[in-house]
């Protein structure tokens, strides 16, 4: 086990070298734009990315020293819970809107989105409720309910935002960490069925949402829409890179052909640089997240530690697979940064931190590995 933790270290490290190395390539082309004041730092976007870097592997090393029981002491869970929620409904009454979205709130001169943290809360939540009902789990209102009750809170408030991406990925998380926990198939079975209905119905109620489904059925044919013109240009990219790709830091579509190109549509950029080969590598990465992950999530002292670990993974991955899919064309658009790579100070902060916590989960296992083997030493 000490070799898996030492191997998600160094694996989150590999991305996020490899996400600073791209926000150089990607978003200082964007600070020679026309737009840009003369005077301005060029690499702007490169230091901001590298301080939220350094806080976040400030945030990892601190979560990867505190004891994860401790989410379980009830004022930490509560006051977890209770700060992310206030931050939820701050957003609602002061947020600051960005293309059509009210997610970020705006100190000075910093901004953060607390839809990010609201994740994390979640996650722990989940993690303590599913561990400590257990002997109810397969009941459907002492059971089952309580998660799903937990899921509308913290989902409902960040869909009061406009974003829909973030409460999809709470939700796919949360019917995972369900299953994990025991719960019954038929409950989980009908849960995905109502998810999906009403992601339906939000998006035929939505005309920007609909407009980015019919863009992802005929990206050209829309091509004119924000949404069609991003995966056209996505597309593009990838097509460009070919195999092997143009090279380090030669892609032409991040020359404001495609929008968000240091941050949602970085992995585009990556693969027009270095091409099929270069993107299978970032996803064999992030398959060695996944696996080792799950591995301590086995390996874990307990079952609190096991859902943590696993809805911690399954929270990184399944943005890491959206992200890549919405790239690629395989999902309609939606604003999901890619974890450890995009640029974004929120999310990056926040995905370090759950490395952390998931390394204590690690390090812990090491510890019991060693009380066993010595105890049948003697």
């Amino acid at each position: 086990m000490k070799r898996e933790t030492a191997l998600l270290v160094n694996t989150v490290l590999a991305l996020a070298l490899l996400g600073a190395l791209m926000v150089y390539s990607a978003g200082t082309v964007r600070m020679y734009g026309e737009d840009t004041p003369n005077g301005v730092d060029r690499t702007l976007f490169l230091r901001m990315h590298l301080i939220h870097v350094g806080v976040g592997l400030a945030a990892m090393a601190v979560a990867a020293r505190f004891d994860y029981h401790r989410f379980r002491d009830r004022w930490i869970l509560w006051g977890l819970g209770g700060a992310c929620l206030g931050l939820l409904v701050l957003v609602l009454l002061f947020g600051v809107e960005r293309k059509g979205a009210v997610r970020w709130l705006q100190l000075g001169g910093f901004s953060f989105q607390p839809s990010e943290l609201a994740k994390l809360a979640l996650v722990v939540w989940l993690a303590v409720k599913l561990s400590e009902n257990q002997e109810r789990i397969k009941s459907f209102w002492k059971g089952f309910v309580p998660p799903m009750v937990l899921l509308g809170l913290f989902a409902g408030l960040v869909l009061a935002e406009h974003d829909l991406g973030t409460p999809v990925v709470m939700g796919a998380v949360t019917v995972l960490m369900c299953v994990m926990a025991g719960t019954r198939w038929p409950h989980v079975a009908s849960t995905v069925v109502s998810g999906i209905s009403l992601v339906y119905v939000l998006c035929l109620t939505s005309e920007n949402r609909w407009i980015r489904v019919k863009a992802f059925l005929d990206p050209v044919k829309y091509q004119d829409s924000a949404a069609g013109f991003h995966l056209v240009q996505s597309l593009s990219a990838f097509g460009r890179g070919g195999i092997w790709g143009k090279g380090l830091g030669a892609s032409e579509q991040k020359l404001y052909y495609l929008p968000e190109a240091h941050n949602d549509f970085i992995f585009a950029v990556w693969g027009e640089e270095m091409g099929l080969i270069g993107t299978l590598a970032v996803v064999a990465l992030f398959v060695v997240l996944l696996v080792v992950a799950l591995r301590i999530a086995l390996c874990a002292p307990d079952l609190f530690g096991s859902l943590l670990a696993a809805g911690i993974a399954s929270l990184i991955c399944i943005q890491a697979a959206f992200n890549m899919a919405v790239t690629t064309g395989l999902l309609p658009t939606k604003g999901l940064p890619l974890p450890f790579i995009s640029a974004g100070g929120t999310a990056l902060i926040v995905n370090l931190a759950l490395t952390g916590i998931l390394t204590n989960i690690g390090l812990q296992a090491v510890e019991r590995e060693r009380g066993v083997l010595a105890a049948a030493a003697k």
